[in-house]
């Protein structure tokens, strides 16, 4: 075999075997770019209100809404690689239990009574909030990790209709629910499983303001603080 054949042999197999090899050789990435810039969530999942405000220094009795299902929507927008501005609206069908005043004889001093009654609530909150993906506008084999602030308001939709029971009490010695201030924080992830579709797992916490009744007080003044709130939820959301 002449030298002129080899080594027109030995460039055809390099021509054949070459993208084979390099093909071989390379690694497909982790991360995956996210192409759309907004989504709709819906979500649901369940919310542990703190119940108890503050009757003075110490003594304090759960008169906040009980621990219940929330569900809610929520729209995203990305405002730049990894910023995105949301805007939501969540609702918890929920109860929290009746609680009345009983002054003394000499009026000087006064006991709670526990009523015995369960009322309805419906605590609303709309927030608006800033959420940072920790993977910028992509996603790490699937997932995509994130921290959010958010601020709004809270109130109980079901205090402006009292129960029968509720209605029995003066004005002055109804708990009432916002409307009010809420700011909170959460972590959480979305899971791609296509590029216009994601599942979202989220824990919050948020603070929101309670008051106790002018009428808990002998100098009928109310007393406010700042109590704590955990969530979970799990949801779906479309992007486009």
């Amino acid at each position: 075999m002449t030298r002129i054949t080899r080594t027109a042999l030995l460039l055809a197999s390099a021509l054949l075997l070459g993208p084979g090899t390099a093909a071989a050789q390379s690694i497909p990435s982790p991360f995956r770019r996210i192409e759309t810039t907004q989504s709709i969530h819906v979500f649901g999942g369940y919310m542990v209100p703190d119940q108890n405000v503050a009757l003075d220094d110490s003594t304090s009795i759960p008169l906040g809404p009980e621990a219940g299902p929330v569900v809610g929507v929520r729209y995203q927008i990305r405002a730049s690689g990894p910023l995105s501005l949301e805007g939501s609206i969540g609702i918890s069908p929920t109860q929290r239990r009746l609680f009345g005043p009983e002054y003394l004889a000499d009026s000087t001093r006064l006991e709670v009574e526990d009523l015995g009654v369960d009322v309805p609530s419906l605590v609303v909150m709309g927030d608006v909030g800033l959420r940072f993906h920790l993977t910028g506008p992509r996603t790490w084999n699937g997932l995509a990790p994130f921290v959010v602030g958010m601020g709004g308001l809270v109130g109980d939709l079901a205090g402006g209709d009292p129960a029968e029971e509720e209605a029995e009490l003066d004005d002055l010695e109804r708990f009432r629910l916002g409307p009010g201030f809420a700011v909170g924080a959460g972590l959480g992830t979305d899971w791609f499983p296509a590029q216009n579709v994601s599942l979202r797992l989220e824990l919050t916490g948020r603070l929101w303001r309670m008051n106790t009744p002018e009428g808990f007080s002998i100098a009928r003044t109310e007393r406010g603080e700042w109590n704590p709130v955990a969530g979970l939820t799990v949801g779906g959301a479309f992007h486009f």
